[in-house]
């Protein structure tokens, strides 16, 4: 929950200044939120996956899919497959609207992943609210 607040302060931290400071320092500030979610969210349903990059998650899905097709694979790896290739479709949306709010509005761009990620701290402290009662 920390890691996730740090994130969502750094990207309105680097969405406030990003005029005011070189290009270096905005990568770097970006990179940086980047592999916070990569060490953060590591799980989806117990299965390990790739918060910020594609390349692993489609793998899974055309692994998970020709073993279901191809059968002798335990049972729900047809669920898992789709799973990882909704991760993939997402991927490509969430880079679709990244490019569009980039060309639409640059200066409020960042603002995006800010309210993506307000949302997680927010269903995340609910569930742990949940979990308490």
């Amino acid at each position: 929950m920390i890691s996730t607040l740090i994130e969502i302060l750094l990207l309105i931290a680097i969405g406030i200044l990003h005029n005011r400071l070189p290009d270096l320092a905005g990568t770097l500030g970006i990179s940086f939120v980047a592999a916070t979610q990569t060490a953060i969210f590591t799980k989806v349903e117990g299965v390990v996956y790739s918060s910020v990059m594609i390349t692993g998650n489609m793998r899974q899905a055309v692994e998970g899919a020709f073993a279901a097709i191809a059968g002798g694979d335990r049972p729900g790896s047809l669920r898992r497959s789709g799973m990882f290739a909704m991760l993939c479709i997402m991927f490509g949306v969430g880079a679709a609207v990244g490019a569009f709010a980039t060309k639409s509005f640059p200066n409020l761009a960042l603002g995006i992943p800010v309210v993506a990620l307000l949302i997680v701290l927010l269903r995340c402290e609910v569930a742990r609210s949940e979990a308490r009662t």
